[in-house]
């Protein structure tokens, strides 16, 4: 038989196994990259668990800060009006007294009424009693001012002490027409020894 015509018959295809082994270097640099994934992740639950911490001690500081100074703007702003109401009482009074003082000169003066007819007297008088009523109003308004004075004042500071002892004796001076000048000045003398020690008072709250 010719080699030309030989016939080889294959039944079935052979099973070929290929045995490339473990692939231990791509192994450990899958269980390397896992690793490193879980601590990244790990790290900035951390970084960001602290970062928001810290932002949180922050933003409490800062409300506390916020809220002194909102509380002594508060209170500066408050000793401020007070200041301008007992200086603005303190002016009213002085000068209230004297419209006392001088009304009570014009009610007191013997020949405040006077004229050469009934009908002269009669209007003098009514004229008289007009006065009156004014001196009345005026020794009310300064007693006013004085009980208004004397709720701005602290009882238990010696200078609010002698200043209320001042303005009592300054409106009844009025009422009396005696020298009102002198008690004037001790007055205001006084005013601004308290109202300098509030002016820094106010001065240290800011």
């Amino acid at each position: 038989m010719g080699i030309e015509n030989l016939m080889l018959t294959l039944n079935r295809v052979p099973e070929i196994k290929v045995d490339t082994g473990t692939d231990w270097v791509t192994l450990f640099g899958f269980l390397l990259t896992a690793i490193a994934v879980v601590v990244g992740a790990l790290y900035t639950s951390y970084t960001f668990k602290k970062t928001i911490s810290s932002q949180e001690r922050i933003a409490q500081i800062n409300a506390k800060a916020l809220r002194e100074q909102s509380k002594s703007e508060a209170l500066s702003r408050n000793r401020q009006d007070w200041i301008i109401s007992l200086r603005a009482e303190l002016a009213s009074i002085v000068s209230k007294v004297h419209d006392v003082y001088s009304l009570s000169l014009e009610v007191n003066d013997p020949n405040a009424i006077r004229g050469d007819s009934k009908a002269e007297l009669e209007e003098s008088n009514r004229l008289h009693g007009l006065k009156f009523a004014e001196l009345s109003g005026a020794l009310s308004k300064s007693r006013f001012h004085l009980a208004n004075i004397q709720m701005h004042l602290n009882p238990a500071e010696a200078d609010s002490i002698a200043l209320l002892a001042k303005l009592q004796l300054l409106i009844e001076a009025g009422i009396r027409t005696q020298r009102i000048y002198d008690l004037s000045q001790d007055v205001i003398s006084l005013s601004q020894i308290v109202l300098k020690k509030e002016w820094v008072r106010v001065k240290e709250m800011i």
